[in-house]
């Protein structure tokens, strides 16, 4: 971590009224910078590094935090007074971020002032700080229209994106640019842009444990004003209009816990996880792009979770990604710089992979293993004894292999338009020799640096081409699991239907058998009663088998009339009683009354011909 010279190691930024009326402070922010600088190794050269930047370094720069908000011409650059006002307010509130931009450009790795990009990171997930860091962080010196139709195209996108649940507002998946690339634009300038995407994370049954830190007092509070994104289950996620409570506890991640049996993996779990990852939840990572050198992120708050393993997603971005793609810069035979383009994969790669293996092979029971494991127990079930509640067990699991799926078609379809957008209007520059790509960046080639080893399955250059591959190798998997899935329900369906084919015939024995000695028990019965009518009697008990085999024969032939002829029977009862109750309804026509002395006298051809059409002229007689 950087610090500043001079400046304390911690400051207590609750302490100044400032900082503590502030939605956000820098204590609240996670600030990274990618810089070039020299390996450990002697005349290796240089390469690229992530940095976290301590709050506390920040001071010198923070003493000029309302130099946004005391320069800006406001009246100048908005177009109304109420856009002047929201201007006056962003600045006010978050102008002091502006401190953090620098447009310094790291050449060298002699140059300890500049950088290759500035990362920020935001646990919190509120569309006000969209507007907030686009106006904070933005170069107003240079064209401050593009900045003010930026945000504009922003309160459109957020406008015609965002969606409303039961469990909270979310994003729709997207990608846009803010503002379109003007002619005399610079090869190396990119354009602000806005990504929202969706991305799958564990977390444990019940409330989380206690945050570390809360970025905004408001966060977790849901009500109708709130414009907070909440964190919501994988069921929340599909099932936007329902309550889906009482159906957590049903989750496969929730109700499967092989370490209960396993021994070893019990202990591999809680030395990785720190918990049970017993929930999966659908959460949303926000991407603002406000130039090539600096990128904003947004995500649920995370800080339970420790940063070693990097289970946070800024931790999984920095320690994973972030080394998996400059390891795929090191074997590109092109000259690639690192800008805010390449940074959004990176993002996307830590958070779209945080339950794949193909992004991180050390990863404990990944996405595709929990729902296999759990369909191999459910397997063996199905072979010791088949039933309809397996029937139920199954359609669970391939309706949360058929949400996670989906969610996947979003990722992939985000993925391959972020793609097209990247490659459009950009030239491929050509392939250098190793030794020109050293003398002129000052990288060393892989096969030159001890870097961690290659993260990714991939061995192609293009960091878009191997997200989107590893994508479509767990999406094939998955697909896989929901077809295994599609088979057992059908194996055990089959099953189910030839047990109950033996149930039925052994029903129907005990219905002929109980039909048939049912009388013979009632008659017994009666005979038996210790009466001194019936105990008198002197009939022999040829009158007992004349009676049961009577009853017997009119019981049988009973229940065989209503078990073929019982439906038509009632229908026809149900359709005579409908029309009944019609008829009872409908009331009888009543005659019109004729009163004495109003008769017109006319006749009913003389009424006719009294009110046929009188012709004019020659033929009027006629």
């Amino acid at each position: 971590m950087d610090h500043a010279k001079g400046a304390p190691a911690n400051h207590d930024w609750a302490a100044d009224g400032y900082w503590r009326n502030r939605r956000l402070s820098p204590a609240q922010l996670q600030i990274h910078d990618i810089r070039l600088e020299p390996t450990s190794r002697s005349g290796a050269g240089a390469i690229l590094e992530i940095r976290e930047t301590l709050p506390s370094s920040l001071l010198p720069e923070l003493e000029d935090r309302d130099r946004l908000s005391e320069t800006l011409h406001f009246e100048d650059a908005a177009g109304s007074r109420n856009e002047e006002y929201n201007l006056r307010a962003l600045a006010a509130e978050f102008g002091w971020m502006n401190c953090l931009r620098s447009n310094s450009v790291q050449k060298s790795v002699e140059d300890n002032e500049g950088r290759k990009l500035r990362w920020i990171h935001i646990s919190s997930k509120y569309s006000d700080y969209l507007r907030g860091c686009l106006v904070a962080l933005s170069d107003w010196t240079k064209n401050p229209p593009d900045t003010i139709a930026a945000l504009h195209q922003l309160d459109h996108a957020v406008y015609q994106n965002e969606r409303f649940s039961k469990h909270g507002r979310y994003f729709a998946p997207f990608a846009q640019k803010l503002v379109d690339r003007r002619p005399d634009s610079e090869d190396g300038e990119e354009m602000p842009m806005l990504l929202s995407v969706p991305f799958m994370d564990w977390t444990v049954q019940g409330p989380p444990p206690p945050l570390r830190f809360q970025v905004d007092p408001r966060e977790g509070y849901q009500s109708s004003k709130s414009s907070s994104h909440l964190i919501r289950s994988v069921l929340q996620h599909f099932y936007r209009l329902e309550d889906t409570e009482d159906r957590e506890s049903q989750q496969v991640f929730t109700k499967h816990k092989p370490w209960l049996t396993d021994r070893s993996l019990d202990l591999k779990v809680r030395r990785w996880y720190g918990h049970y990852p017993t929930s999966l939840n659908v959460d949303e990572l926000w991407i603002l792009v406000i130039d090539a050198r600096h990128v904003v992120t947004f995500s649920s708050n995370q800080s339970w979770k420790s940063r070693w393993p990097p289970l946070q997603l800024s931790a999984r971005i920095m320690e994973v990604s972030f080394r998996g793609i400059r390891n795929s810069f090191l074997s590109s035979p092109f000259d690639q710089e690192y800008t805010s383009s390449t940074h959004i994969v990176t993002a996307l790669s830590g958070a779209l992979g945080m339950l794949h293996r193909s992004f991180w092979s050390d990863i404990p029971l990944c996405l595709s293993d929990r729902y296999a494991s759990y369909l191999g127990h459910l397997q063996y079930r199905l072979h010791r004894s088949p039933s309809t509640k397996l029937v139920m067990d199954l359609l669970q699991v391939q309706e949360e292999l058929n949400i996670v799926i989906q969610v996947m078609d979003q990722q992939m379809e985000l993925v391959q338009n972020l793609q097209a957008t990247l490659r459009s209007g950009k030239k491929e520059p050509p392939p250098m020799s190793p030794s020109e790509r050293r003398r002129q960046t000052g990288s060393i080639s892989q096969a030159e640096v001890a870097t961690y080893r290659q993260l990714s399955f991939s061995h192609l250059s293009d960091p878009a081409a191997q997200l989107l591959e590893n994508l479509q190798r767990e999406y094939a998997d998955l697909v896989d699991l929901r077809e295994n899935s599609n088979s057992l329900i059908n194996r055990t369906i089959q099953l189910v239907n030839i047990r109950l084919e033996d149930h039925g015939k052994a029903i129907l024995v005990f219905t002929i058998v109980t039909i048939i000695f049912l009388p013979l028990s009632f008659v017994s019965s009666f005979f038996g009663m210790n009466f001194s009518d019936i105990r008198s009697m002197e009939s022999t008990q040829r009158l007992f088998w004349i009676i049961s085999g009577s009853l017997t024969v009119g019981t049988v032939g009973f229940a065989i009339f209503l078990a073929f002829y019982g439906g038509a029977i009632v229908n026809r009862f149900v359709g005579w009683r409908d029309n009944r109750s019609r008829r009872a309804r409908v009331p009888e026509p009543t005659p019109r009354p004729i009163i004495p002395g109003t008769s017109s006298g006319f006749k009913s051809f003389e009424v006719l011909d009294a009110m046929r059409p009188r012709g004019t002229g020659t033929l009027g007689g006629f």
